[in-house]
């Protein structure tokens, strides 16, 4: 179906208080979401001009922008800039696993080592926006890992430059820190996953879907989230008084899935971020296959799937669960370790992998050679993603040679 698309001035970053968050939206009025047959929430593909797909989620419209016409969608002039209106776009609701993220990091002063709110240069909403004192990027959600992993170069060249142009706290030489542990405060990683909007209804049918996919993601992404952390940055992971971070930490909601197990040490190399994104894509892809067929497509109620038996036989390679539990909440990666191979394997016969195989195997690489000491990324982002006089991230080759 094809449809008007007007900016609205009230999508601004500078007017709304969701800040650069509405680049990501695409507003529309109650009426004409019911002739769309859409719902709030829901993830709509456009085109942009350079070619890419755009990817924008359903919200209601301001109501200034409905007295003038409830005929048309509206966005921020900065989204409507990028799509190609030349033509009435096609409305296309996204039918494949979108994938995104919002890590969080530290402001360091790398004179102390002691780590700056980030709330005294970053508002708490926008793509660039402060989390409790931790600075996080929110990038536009994608199909692939290579998108979200180009958003975050750009989000992250946007914070450097930021800084840079600061007048508070000019004097204090800051450093952009990525780690899952940094004194006394820990930072994730979380993964946020796109997927068909009548599997984020609340109902007991998908909530026993929910926790089996979780239970895969422990699995497969938790597992190789953690071994690149190594035991020197093992606090978030092994600290008992807190569930934050642990195994089966997820939140869903109508907008998207997001788990919560990966910590913040994955945002120091594009290799390590793209890694962590290909494994989510591909497992998710994957899990979704298999429930599929298991529930015929989603039309029939198993209440066993949240059985980690039952998970258990869809992946056998899956350890026990309280083995999981141990693994990912160790003090030492000699446990995790133990399941890389299987974990590599079964990733190469999954659905998405082809798609994928380049990230995947650089984040590998990393895992065995950081496994065998031969090399150390250390915390320093603006360094690692070649944020720099450079603009190139430090290959593994410099990385070994710095070790």
């Amino acid at each position: 179906m094809k449809v008007a698309i007007k900016a609205s001035t009230h999508m601004d970053s500078a007017a709304s208080p969701l800040g650069s968050v509405e680049d990501r939206l695409i507003r529309i009025p109650a009426e004409l979401r019911i002739k769309l047959q859409l719902d709030t929430g829901v993830f709509l593909v456009f085109g942009g001009k350079d070619g890419s797909k755009i990817v924008l989620q359903t919200a209601p419209a301001y109501a200034k922008d409905i007295i003038v016409s409830e005929d048309c969608m509206y966005v921020s002039q900065t989204t409507k800039d990028l799509l190609q209106l030349e033509k009435s776009p096609v409305i296309k609701p996204a039918n494949d696993v979108l994938i995104g993220c919002d890590p969080e990091f530290f402001l360091v002063d790398s004179s102390t080592g002691f780590h700056i709110s980030a709330s005294h240069f970053f508002p708490h909403s926008g793509e660039v926006g402060n989390d409790c004192g931790l600075a996080e990027l929110r990038p536009r959600p994608s199909y692939s890992a290579a998108g979200v992993v180009a958003e975050l170069r750009r989000l992250i060249t946007q914070t450097a430059q930021h800084l840079e142009q600061r007048t508070w706290l000019r004097a204090k030489p800051i450093k952009l820190v990525a780690a899952s542990y940094w004194n006394n405060a820990s930072a994730g990683f979380h993964v946020h996953f796109g997927l068909p909007a009548n599997l984020l209804k609340a109902s007991a049918s998908n909530y026993t879907i929910i926790r089996g996919l979780i239970s895969i993601l422990d699995y497969y992404v938790g597992i190789t989230s953690v071994l690149p952390e190594g035991d020197e940055d093992a606090l978030r992971r092994s600290e008992r008084v807190s569930r934050y971070g642990k195994p089966g930490d997820y939140r869903a909601d109508l907008r998207t899935l997001e788990y919560r197990v990966p910590g913040g040490h994955l945002l120091r190399h594009p290799i390590l971020t793209g890694g962590l994104m290909a494994v989510s894509i591909v497992t998710m892809k994957d899990a979704l296959s298999r429930f599929a067929a298991y529930t015929d497509n989603f039309t029939r109620r198993v209440d066993d799937l949240a059985a980690y038996e039952t998970i258990k036989g869809l992946y056998p390679t899956m350890p026990l669960k309280e083995n999981l539990y141990k693994s990912l909440t160790n003090e030492s990666i000699k446990v995790p370790m133990t399941y890389m191979n299987l974990i590599f394997n079964d990733l190469t016969s999954m659905i998405g992998f082809d798609a994928n195989r380049t990230e995947i195997l650089e984040y590998f690489n990393y895992l065995v050679e950081f496994i065998r000491g031969r090399t150390r990324i250390n915390e320093d982002i603006l360094t690692n993603w070649g944020i720099t006089d450079e603009r190139q991230p430090r290959p593994l080759e410099v990385l070994r040679a710095s070790v």
